[in-house]
Parts: structure tokens; C-alpha cells; sequence
């Protein structure tokens, strides 16, 4: 089943905050395309990039739309959702918490029992977070250069300070090579380290534009005349001229 819509969150104003009206009306036509038809744009540098984070979102939609559609499919094959088995063990109170007295017999860790939660389970689920977000700031940053220069700590690092603060942090740093385009773009592991941190909402501050002065010319003391140059030729000659009768009258 194809979806005939997409979501728009408010959390998106601060990526079109960056564009003018003309790249909000392209990002807008862009998304359409591309939920229906799954096509790729092509935009300018920082239209491109918020394209590309609202896409990340659109796909993680998509996937959860298209996992409730097939668990009601596979629901609805079996007669719906199944009733619960008489003489259960669970707790009355909270049929999801087993008694402290019963223990489920699949798994003889008690339900209730927080000390008994396998923390390596939860470092796992930690890693593979951090991991999904990293994936989805790296395949939105323009330069994909030293991915595997990029450790689990820094990943963990970018996992705390949340995906839309970094989504920003890029946007700023994009808009500012647009700017600036003197300045090369860092490789993805250089900005993934540490570069990013400049471009954080604490610490960002939007730099002014500054026109480029002309060269200074080596020789701008000396000041600029309109010379005639058929007259210094003339002068010239006639200079030969007379040097050379003065050298016959001394012979």
C-alpha cells in the first residue's frame, strides 16, 4: 500500500529558517517527488542538505508505517489480535509485570527485578543508537572522507548532543561555505571529531561578510601619466639626428 502523504514537524523551522522563499518552494516540490515517487533532486548545497534531513525522517516514517501495515495484515490472518491464555501468572495489578512470587518460565530472570537487567544488553542498544544517528549526519555531510577515522566515543559524543542540534550544526557550517567559498570543506572525520563543536547552539556565532580587499600594487607610489609616444619617438630621432652632424663638422 502506497502512502499518499508525509509528515511535516515543527522542528523542520529551523532548517527552513536558513533558506529564502524561492529554495522553500524548491525543498517543498523536492519532498513531494520524492514521496511519491522516490526521486532525488537536485538542489544547491544547503537546500540539499535540509532536503536531506527531512528525507532521514521520511524513510524512518515510511518503515514504521510499513511495519503497522504488516502486523495488522498478519493479525488479520490469524482472527485478530489473541486473547489471553486462562491461569496466567502476571501480576493482576500489571499484567505486563510478573509477580515477585512467579517467575517467567522462559526467562528466569524475574520481570520486576531491575538488578537483574543485563547492562551489556543496554550498552548494546546504546551503541547501535548512536551508531543508525551517525549513518544518517554522515550521508547528509557533503565531504565523505575518513568515516572509519570517526571512534564509538565520538559517535556516543554526537548521540548526546541529539540529532537536531547536529542537523543544525551542519546546516550552519554548509551556509557558511556558501559564503565563504574560499574555505575548503573538512573531510567527514574532521568535522565528526571535533569541527562540528564550533557550529554547536552554545557556541555558534554567525560571522560577518567581509569583501575581499584588492591587492595592494607594488608599485602604487608612483602616480600614472598619459605619455605621447609618437612625440618621444620624434624627439628621439631628431636627437640622432643632430648627434650625428655634430660628428661630421669635427671630422
Amino acid at each position: 500500500m502506497q502512502k499518499n502523504s508525509f509528515l511535516i514537524y515543527h522542528e523542520y523551522r529551523e532548517h527552513l529558517k536558513l533558506l529564502t522563499d524561492e529554495q522553500r518552494g524548491q525543498l517543498l516540490m523536492a519532498l513531494i517527488d520524492y514521496s511519491e515517487a522516490g526521486e532525488i533532486p537536485e538542489l544547491d548545497g544547503i537546500t540539499q542538505m535540509a532536503f536531506s534531513f527531512i528525507r532521514s525522517q521520511m524513510d524512518r516514517d515510511s518503515e514504521k508505517y510499513e511495519s503497522r501495515v504488516a502486523a495488522n495484515r498478519e493479525n488479520g490472518k490469524k482472527g485478530g489480535r489473541p486473547k489471553k491464555p486462562k491461569g496466567n501468572t502476571e501480576n493482576p495489578k500489571n499484567p505486563l509485570v510478573f509477580s515477585k512470587t512467579e517467575q517467567n518460565p522462559e526467562n528466569p530472570i524475574k520481570s520486576n527485578d531491575k538488578d537483574n537487567v543485563n547492562e551489556k544488553d543496554i550498552n548494546t542498544l546504546c551503541k547501535a543508537d548512536a551508531n543508525a544517528l551517525f549513518e544518517r549526519l554522515w550521508k547528509a555531510y557533503p565531504n565523505k572522507r575518513g568515516k572509519g577515522q570517526v571512534s564509538d566515543a565520538k559517535k556516543k559524543k554526537i548521540a548526546e548532543i541529539g540529532e537536531e542540534e547536529m542537523q543544525r550544526a551542519m546546516a550552519r557550517y554548509i551556509e557558511e561555505l556558501e559564503q565563504q567559498t574560499w574555505k575548503k570543506t573538512q573531510n567527514g572525520s574532521t568535522f565528526f571529531n571535533s569541527g562540528y563543536i564550533d557550529y554547536l547552539d552554545e557556541n555558534y556565532e554567525k560571522p560577518a561578510v567581509i569583501a575581499q580587499k584588492p591587492k595592494n600594487n607594488q608599485f602604487h607610489n608612483f602616480e600614472e601619466r598619459d605619455y605621447d609616444y609618437d612625440e618621444l619617438e620624434k624627439q628621439l630621432f631628431e636627437r640622432q639626428i643632430g648627434g650625428n652632424h655634430g660628428t661630421e663638422e669635427l671630422t
